[in-house]
This record gives C-alpha cells, structure tokens and sequence, in this order.
C-alpha cells in the first residue's frame, strides 16, 4: 500500500508540474476617440506598452476619476514602445490621432 502512495504521489506531482500554462496579453489597437477602461477592452492593474504605428502624430491623455491628469503623451509617426502606468477602473483614456495606437 506504501507503495502505491509513493507512486501514484510521484505520478501527480509530475503530471501538475508539467502542465503550466502561459499567459500573454493580446495587444488591443485604439483609434481615435474618448474610452473608459470598460469600453476599451483594457484591464485594471496591468503596466501597457503603448506604441504608435501609423504615420500620423498621436496624442494619449489618461484622466482619472478626479479629473486630474495622470499621463500626456505626444507620440511621433513610428514611435518607440511607452510603458505606462497602471490603470484603474475609473480612468478615462483620451487619444487624439489619424492613424492608432496599440496597447500590449
């Protein structure tokens, strides 16, 4: 019966540990418009990268609940990648752009 035990927990503690699972977060593209965290399809707590990958110039404003602005970003036509930070539910995310902006 030890022996059984030994074993079957060997076999469990093998068959956990190798069925991980990664995560990733799907990048979201945004055009032009006024968004609440709800409505663009982003989560509360998470640090986005924020890139602009049309030719156009893009402006990001990110406002929170007490109307004081937490984050201005004047992006150039193919910019680099901007980490911003954390959002909360009841920010309010401002881009003005031609083109769009991808969050991953």
């Amino acid at each position: 019966m030890k022996k059984f035990i030994v074993t079957f927990s060997i076999f469990l503690f093998l068959l956990l540990s190798t069925n991980t699972v990664n995560a990733f977060a799907a990048s979201k593209t945004l055009t032009q418009g006024l968004y609440t965290l709800k409505d663009s399809g982003l989560s509360a707590g998470v640090d986005y990268n924020v890139e602009n990958n049309s030719s156009g110039r893009a402006i990001l404003l990110i406002i929170d609940s007490t109307q004081l602005i937490q984050e201005l970003i004047r992006f150039e036509p193919n910019s680099r990648k901007y980490t911003l930070k954390p959002l909360n539910y009841g920010d309010i995310i401002i881009i003005v752009t031609v083109g769009n902006l991808e969050f991953s």
